[in-house]
């Protein structure tokens, strides 16, 4: 997985870019490990198991964060 610290190596969303912008995020967030969180993939856990709750909401965190 790439360093938490690391920025993204392509151009800022502007209003002339999305569709470069949103492929380059998509292959960041992927390089990171957040994807499946962004693309709904990775669904919540059940809120009976709080351990497991817990770990996902800290690495959705995350990733909101890096958007």
């Amino acid at each position: 997985m790439a360093s938490e610290t690391s920025t993204p190596k392509f151009k800022p969303l502007s209003n002339s870019n999305y569709t470069e912008w949103a492929g380059e995020m998509k292959a960041w967030l992927m390089k990171l490990g957040y994807w499946r969180f962004v693309s709904g993939k990775e669904m919540r856990p059940k809120s009976s198991d709080s351990e497991a709750l817990d770990k996902w909401e800290a690495k959705a965190e995350k990733a909101a964060g890096k958007l």
